[in-house]
C-alpha cells in the first residue's frame, strides 16, 4: 500500500468524525453547545483524535519505510550479484563535497573516501588521468567518459597488477542541469587484458618465427591454397613479389612435387627432391617464372594441422635448399679423389727421401724447447730416438759438453739464429774411433712469428773429421813456427814503435849534451816505456796464441766468492785516493767449476780498464750466479766512451785521435776473445762523461753455494 493511499484513508476518517460531531450538535440545543463543559469535552476529543491520527500515521510510515528498505536491499543484492558475476563495481563522486562513496561487495555498508584515500586503490599516474576525466564531466563538457586504469601494486609480488575499465557518467544534476553526483562503473578487465596480451604475443611469436626462420616456411589453408610464405622461401624459389603470389591463389596441386600428396590422410612426412626449374615454370601459370633453369636439391618436412575433431586446418611445409650442400659434397668427393692421388705421390716422395737419408747416413732432428725433448730419425714416418738434453749431453765427450749446453740454452731462450756445429761423441764406429756428428739446426716459426721448435739435420762426419785432423796435424807442425812469427810481427807492428822509439830516443840523450839533473827523468821514461813495451809483447804473444787456439783451459772447482774481491782490487791497484771502490759479493761461498787463471785475467783487465778511465768518482764490481752462468758486472763513473769509440772498443790497437793511452790497446780484445773461447760473452754500455759498464756472462757448473743472510734494518 502506497503513502498516497494511507493519506486518503486518514482524510476520510477525519471527515467522518466531523460529520458525527455535527449530527450530535443538531440534536442538542445550540445554546448548550458552547457551554464550558461541552467545550472542554470537544477539545479533549479533538486532542485524542489528533494523537490517534499521529500514532496511526507514524505506524504507517514505519511499515512503509521498512517495506521500502527491504525492497531496496533485495534490489541491491540482485544488483550486487550481477555486478560480482561481471566483475563490476560501482562508486559515486559528490562534486560539491569531493567525496567518493563505494558500496562494499556485500552491499551492507557504504564507505566514503577523500580523493587522496581513493587514489591509493590505483596507479598514481593513471589516477591523474581518471581525475582529468572526472573534471571534464563535472564541468559539463561531456556526459560520460571511459578510461583504462591500473590498480595499485599488489603486496604479493607474485600477484598481477589489476587493470580496470572505468566508465564515469552523470548520476544526478541540480535544477540548472549542473552535475552534482557522478557514477563510476568499474569493470575488472585484467583477465581480458591477459588473454589479449597472450594472443598478441602468440601472434607476434608466430610471425616472428615464421618470417625470421632460417628455413623456408610455407603455409597452405584447409582448402589447399597458399596462405603465407616467408622471405627465406621467397629467396629460395626466386619470388620477387610475395603479395602478388599470395593473391594468385596457388594450390598445392600446382606444385609438381606436392601434387600426389593427400593432406587429409597424412599427418607428417619428410621428402627430399630434385626439382628442375624449367619443369616448375611450365607446370602452372600461377607461379612466377624463375630467372634461371638450374636444378634445385631440396628437402622438406610436411606437417598437417588438425583441430580437436581431427579436421584439417592447414598444412605447414618447412624446407631448405641443400643444393650447395650437395654440390659441396660432390666437390668434396672430387677433392678426396685428388687428395688420394696426391697422398700416393707424397708417400712416394717420402720413400725417396728416406732412401736418400739412409744412403747418405743423414738423420733428421727436431728440438722442442717447451718440453725439452730432442727427436732424431732417419725415417720421415716415425721417430727413432727421443731424449732429453741431459741425455744428449751425456753422449758427448767431456770437452764438448759445455758447448752443447750453451747450444741447448740458446734454443731454450728461443734465439732466432741458425746453429751449425760438429761435436765429438763417446760412441765409436767399427774402427774404434769416436763418432763426430754435425748438427745444422734452424728455427721454425708459426703464423704469429713465434718459434715453435728447431729443425735440422744430423750428419755423420767422422770420416771427414779424422781426414781433416790428419791434414791439420801434418800442416800444423810446418806452419806453427811461421804462424807465430807472422802473428807476432803483424800484431806488434801497430804499437811497438811508439815505446821503442821513446826508449831509443831517451837513450840517445845520454850521449848528447844534457844536464845531469835530467838523467833521472831519462831513466824513468826509459823504464816506463820499457814496461809498456814488455806488456805489449806479452799481450801480443798471448793474443797470437788465442788466435792459434793454443790456450788450454783447465776447469777446476774453486770458491769464486773468495777469489772475486782479490781479482777486483788487484785491477784497481792504481786508483787515486778520490775514487771510491765498491764490491758486491752476495755469497759467503760459491763453489763453481771454472778456469781460474783465465777468468781472473778477464776480471783484472776489466778493472784495470776502469781504473785507467777515472780520476774521481766510483768503481763497482758485482756478480751473481743464474741458471748455469756467472753474471759479472764491472762499472765506473769515469770518462766513458763516445759512440765511435764504443763501436771500436774491442778492435785491436784501436784508439781515437787525441785519446790518452789506456792499457796496451789489447786488453779488451783479449778479454772478448778469451771469453768467447770459454763459451761466454761480453757486452759494453757507455756514454761519454758518464762512465762505462761491462756485462760478462760465462757458463759454469755450480757445485755448491751459500748466500749471505740479509740484514734488515
Amino acid at each position: 500500500m502506497s503513502i498516497r493511499q494511507y493519506q486518503l484513508r486518514i482524510y476520510l476518517l477525519c471527515i467522518l468524525m466531523a460529520g458525527t460531531l455535527a449530527a450530535h450538535a443538531q440534536k442538542e440545543n445550540m445554546e448548550t453547545l458552547f457551554d464550558i463543559h461541552h467545550l472542554l469535552a470537544y477539545l479533549v476529543a479533538a486532542f485524542l483524535i489528533v494523537v490517534f491520527v499521529m500514532l496511526f500515521y507514524n505506524r504507517v510510515f514505519y511499515y512503509q519505510e521498512k517495506d521500502a528498505r527491504r525492497q531496496s536491499n533485495r534490489l541491491n543484492i540482485q544488483l550486487s550479484m550481477i555486478l560480482d558475476s561481471s566483475k563490476t563495481q560501482t562508486w559515486t563522486y559528490d562534486i560539491e563535497r569531493e567525496l567518493y562513496t563505494v558500496v562494499s561487495e556485500q552491499n551492507t555498508t557504504e564507505t566514503k573516501y577523500t580523493s587522496f584515500d581513493f587514489s591509493q586503490f590505483y596507479d598514481r599516474n593513471d589516477f591523474q588521468e581518471l581525475r582529468k576525466a572526472i573534471m571534464i564531466i563535472s564541468k559539463g563538457k561531456k556526459q560520460s567518459e571511459t578510461i583504462d586504469v591500473k590498480g595499485s601494486l599488489p603486496k604479493n609480488p607474485r600477484e598481477r597488477q589489476r587493470i580496470y575499465e572505468i566508465n564515469v557518467s552523470v548520476l544526478r544534476s541540480d535544477r540548472r542541469n549542473n552535475p552534482t553526483i557522478l557514477l563510476g562503473i568499474q569493470h575488472d578487465i585484467t583477465g581480458e587484458k591477459e588473454k589479449m596480451e597472450k594472443a598478441q604475443s602468440l601472434t607476434l611469436r608466430y610471425h616472428t618465427v615464421f618470417d625470421s626462420s632460417q628455413v623456408d616456411m610455407v603455409y597452405y589453408d584447409a582448402d589447399g591454397y597458399l596462405s603465407d610464405i616467408n622471405e627465406k622461401a621467397c629467396e629460395t624459389f626466386q619470388i620477387n613479389d610475395r603479395d602478388a603470389l599470395l593473391r594468385s591463389r596457388v594450390h598445392y596441386k600446382d606444385i609438381p612435387v606436392l601434387a600426389d600428396l593427400d593432406f587429409q590422410h597424412i599427418d607428417s612426412c619428410q621428402m627430399s627432391v630434385i626439382s628442375d626449374f624449367n619443369q616448375v615454370k611450365s607446370a602452372s601459370e600461377h607461379l612466377q617464372k624463375p630467372n634461371n633453369g638450374k636444378k634445385l636439391y631440396y628437402e622438406m618436412n610436411v606437417s598437417t594441422i588438425r583441430d580437436e575433431q581431427g579436421q584439417v586446418q592447414g598444412v605447414v611445409i618447412a624446407g631448405r635448399d641443400i643444393t650447395e650442400m650437395v654440390e659441396s659434397n660432390h666437390h668434396q668427393q672430387e677433392v678426396g679423389r685428388q687428395l688420394d692421388k696426391t697422398t700416393k705421390e707424397i708417400k712416394a716422395y717420402i720413400n725417396n727421401i728416406n732412401y736418400s737419408l739412409k744412403v747418405s747416413d743423414v738423420r733428421l732432428m727436431s728440438y722442442h724447447p717447451e718440453v725439452h725433448e730432442l727427436e732424431i730419425s732417419s725415417d720421415l714416418n716415425k721417430t727413432q730416438y727421443k731424449m732429453t738434453p741431459l741425455r744428449a749431453v751425456s753422449l758427448l765427450k767431456e770437452s764438448e759438453r759445455r758447448r752443447v749446453k750453451g747450444l741447448f740454452r740458446r734454443m731454450d731462450n728461443y734465439q732466432k739464429e741458425v746453429f751449425s756445429d760438429t761435436f765429438c761423441t763417446i760412441m765409436r764406429d767399427n774402427k774404434g774411433r769416436n763418432i763426430y756428428l754435425n748438427f745444422h739446426v734452424m728455427p721454425i716459426y708459426n703464423k704469429d712469428g713465434r718459434i715453435t721448435h728447431y729443425f735440422g739435420m744430423c750428419r755423420n762426419e767422422t770420416e771427414m773429421t779424422y781426414t781433416e785432423r790428419r791434414l791439420q796435424e801434418e800442416t800444423a807442425k810446418a806452419q806453427e813456427t811461421e804462424q807465430l812469427k807472422s802473428s807476432f810481427l803483424l800484431n806488434m807492428s801497430y804499437e811497438l814503435r811508439t815505446p821503442l822509439n821513446a826508449v831509443v830516443g831517451f837513450a840517445e840523450l845520454y850521449n848528447a849534451e844534457h844536464n845531469p839533473e835530467d838523467e833521472p827523468i831519462f831513466a824513468e821514461e826509459i823504464k816506463t816505456n820499457t814496461n809498456v813495451l814488455l806488456a805489449l809483447i806479452n799481450d801480443i804473444l798471448f793474443i797470437s796464441r788465442l788466435d792459434a787456439h793454443m790456450i788450454e783451459f783447465n776447469y777446476q772447482p774453486c770458491d769464486f766468492a773468495m777469489l772475486f774481491d782479490g781479482w777486483c782490487y788487484m785491477g784497481w791497484s792504481t786508483l787515486g785516493p778520490n775514487v771510491k771502490t765498491v764490491v758486491e759479493n752476495p755469497y759467503t761461498k760459491l763453489d763453481v767449476k771454472i778456469d781460474q787463471q783465465n777468468l781472473g785475467m778477464v776480471i783484472q783487465k776489466l778493472c784495470v780498464h776502469s781504473a785507467n778511465s777515472i780520476q774521481e768518482g766510483m768503481v763497482r764490481a758485482k756478480y751473481e750466479y743464474r741458471h748455469g752462468e756467472l753474471m759479472i758486472t764491472i762499472e765506473d763513473t769515469g770518462r766513458g766512451l763516445s759512440p765511435e769509440a764504443r763501436a771500436k772498443a774491442f778492435d785491436r790497437f784501436s784508439r781515437e785521435a787525441g785519446e790518452e793511452r789506456q792499457g796496451t790497446g789489447l786488453d779488451l780484445p783479449i778479454v772478448k776473445e778469451l771469453l768467447e773461447q770459454m763459451g761466454g760473452n761480453i757486452e759494453l754500455q757507455s756514454e761519454s762523461g758518464k762512465g762505462t759498464v761491462f756485462y760478462v756472462s760465462i757458463p759454469c757448473e755450480m757445485i755448491s753455494l751459500e748466500k749471505k743472510s740479509e740484514i734488515i734494518a
